[in-house]
């Protein structure tokens, strides 16, 4: 199993059971059924070929009656009386989004989710944040070249980020990783490139804009320092 999967393992606690949706090849709930994990593990995802993978991948582990296996959209028939930790990994922050949009009972303490978004990661941040979500923990890591977030929260409490840690992650949470560094330079140079693009226009239109993402970059070179 890749870095990534291992790193959103480690969040994963024992309890009454997960779902890991978009299972993909089922890699996760195998790791986690070969590595101590007692509670319920379910493994969904949208299309028959992927879960088909991942029932595959269960059986060559001797893990066919271990692992339960859905065919659905998102959390659509994730049974959430047998479980209290929701994973959802390998997909684009705003998808991310959508499906917990359409899962209402999962905005419940009870609950805590692992997201690891591939893009958007600010799109994720942002709606869990005005959605009563508190983001608990943040993490990084690098794999095959790239530099992955893993964002852990659960429904309650309040929580504001500045218009930079919608991008890097709260501040607090990540600043002593490693990576942080890698985060933070890919977004400087992310907003440095855009703002120089709207300067040239010259357009009117794009003042507010230019004021907005100024701000933004002032924040994360803040950051940096």
């Amino acid at each position: 199993m890749n870095k990534r999967l291992k790193k959103i393992a480690e969040y994963i606690e024992q309890g009454s059971g997960f779902i890991d949706v978009g299972t993909d090849h089922g890699y996760l709930p195998a790791f986690m059924a070969l590595n101590g994990y007692s509670g319920n593990i379910f493994a969904s995802d949208l299309r028959e070929g992927p879960l088909s993978s991942a029932k595959h991948t269960a059986e060559h582990s001797g893990l066919t009656d271990r692992i339960n296996f859905i065919l659905c959209d998102g959390l659509e028939l994730c049974p959430d009386d047998r479980i209290d930790t929701i994973v959802i990994a390998g997909m684009g922050g705003d998808n991310i989004c959508g499906i917990l949009d359409r899962a209402e009972w999962c905005m419940d303490s009870k609950y805590k989710l692992i997201l690891q978004p591939m893009k958007k990661s600010e799109i994720l941040r942002y709606w869990l944040t005005n959605n009563g979500f508190t983001i608990e923990a943040e993490d990084l890591v690098r794999d095959s070249g790239m530099v992955y977030q893993v964002i852990c929260a659960r429904f309650g409490g309040m929580q504001s980020l500045n218009d930079g840690e919608i991008y890097t992650g709260k501040y607090e949470l990540v600043c002593e990783n490693p990576l942080f560094n890698d985060i933070l330079q890919i977004q400087i140079n992310r907003f440095e490139k855009t703002l120089d693009g709207l300067k040239k226009t010259g357009s009117e239109p794009y003042k507010a804009k230019i004021k907005l993402y100024s701000e933004i970059l002032f924040q994360l070179k803040e950051m940096k320092k």
